[in-house]
């Protein structure tokens, strides 16, 4: 048996399993199939890597929260997409707080 038991399984059949049962394993799987993906997007932006572990643990939430109201037909683009928003909130909200400090 190979090393991940899932890896014949599309993103699209994992979404769809997620969606039919809510269970959030199979939005976990996912997640982990995309985690170095998540880490290198975000340490792209913060050029931190506290920042970044940081900042994937709070899109792993987000994803979690947010995947059910969507109709979502690429996961991958579409969790770059959150990866990428996550990241640029962080970096505003961090100038924000430099411009009142």
């Amino acid at each position: 048996m190979g090393k991940d038991k899932y890896q014949d399984i599309s993103d699209k059949d994992l979404l769809q399993r997620f969606w039919q049962t809510q269970n959030n394993e199979w939005l976990g799987i996912l997640l982990q199939r995309y985690t170095l993906l998540l880490f290198g997007v975000c340490m792209k932006y913060l050029k931190d890597e506290n920042d970044a572990r940081d900042c994937v643990q709070q899109i792993f939430l987000k994803v979690i929260q947010e995947a059910g109201k969507y109709k979502i037909d690429y996961f991958k683009s579409w969790l770059y997409m959150v990866a990428k928003n996550q990241c640029l909130t962080l970096l505003r909200d961090k100038k924000a707080r430099l411009l009142w400090s």
